[in-house]
């Protein structure tokens, strides 16, 4: 799986000129809610000097919970202009095969040469800054405390659907069913951690397309690296869905950071081949 463009809200650099500590006021959350917009679009450029190792795994269940089918994959997760590429080096535990790398290599090349272009980058970054205002518009953020890890002031608030919002589209109805807790790092203005889960169905078409029941649940973490980045550590989540009138899906899935190191990419460069990679996956 890739991450869904939700998951950039998390993806927030440093916001400056926030003061924090125990005396100083919670802020309310309107004021949040501007800040992770705010960091957000400061935030892409700092994450094109990391390339990161990622593994995904989905998993379709059967009604008891048991596995009914299962996929993997291991990808090589990187930024052109603040736009995610995902370079696809195995699935389901083994390397892709020769005519598979090939027309893997041929994707991610094509998208680095694409999103190289100030035009295009810009272009999908501001999408995906309009879906992540709309979730921010469609949740309420309340009941604001101040809490700590590792060091660090973190503010702790209850998340759930604006009920002043009135949704218009699929996404809209997905972020106003939500209820959970969001976690904000207090001097970057960027989400640490993120949990929720839909209290009600959310219907495509009435419920005859597809709807996705009511108890989908996402846990997302968020990492801070040494020269203050923050990157996605970990996504997982778990729902059931029906497609249509017939298709009926229990589902799991969940995406892991394996490692990163510093990386930076230009239309001048080609990106390593992952069956001749100094960039491999972690060994067990």
């Amino acid at each position: 799986m890739s991450v869904t463009p939700l998951a950039l809200l998390l993806l927030a650099a440093v916001y400056q000129g926030q003061q924090t500590g125990p005396d100083v006021p919670v802020p309310d959350g309107q004021e949040m809610k501007r800040r992770v917009m705010s960091a957000m679009k400061t935030s892409e450029k700092d994450l094109e000097n990391f390339s990161c190792m990622v593994r995904d795994e989905g998993q379709e269940l059967n009604s008891d919970g048991s596995i009914k089918k299962q996929e993997s994959s291991l990808k090589e997760q990187f930024f052109v202009k603040g736009v995610e590429i995902d370079h696809t080096l195995e699935k389901n535990g083994r390397p892709l095969s020769p005519a598979e790398a090939k027309k893997e290599q041929q994707k991610v090349d094509k998208e680095v040469r694409k999103y190289s272009d100030p035009k295009q980058a810009e272009k999908s970054r501001a999408h995906d800054e309009k879906e992540v205002d709309v979730f921010l518009r469609a949740v309420r953020l309340s009941s604001g405390r101040r809490t700590s890890n590792f060091k660090r002031s973190i503010l702790m608030y209850d998340l759930s659907g604006d009920p002043a919002f009135h949704p218009r589209n699929l996404e809209e109805r997905f972020a106003e069913s939500l209820n959970g807790r969001i976690w904000i790092d207090e001097e970057s203005g960027m989400v640490a951690e993120l949990r929720f889960e839909t209290i009600k169905d959310v219907k495509l078409g009435g419920g005859l397309v597809a709807n996705l029941h009511k108890g989908f649940w996402l846990h997302l973490i968020q990492e801070r690296q040494p020269d203050g980045v923050w990157i996605t550590k970990s996504v997982d989540g778990s729902g059931d869905a029906r497609a249509a009138l017939f298709v009926h899906a229990r589902f799991r899935f969940k995406e892991q950071l394996d490692k990163c190191h510093l990386f930076s990419v230009s239309t001048h460069q080609t990106l390593h081949d992952p069956n001749n990679s100094d960039v491999g996956p972690s060994q067990p």
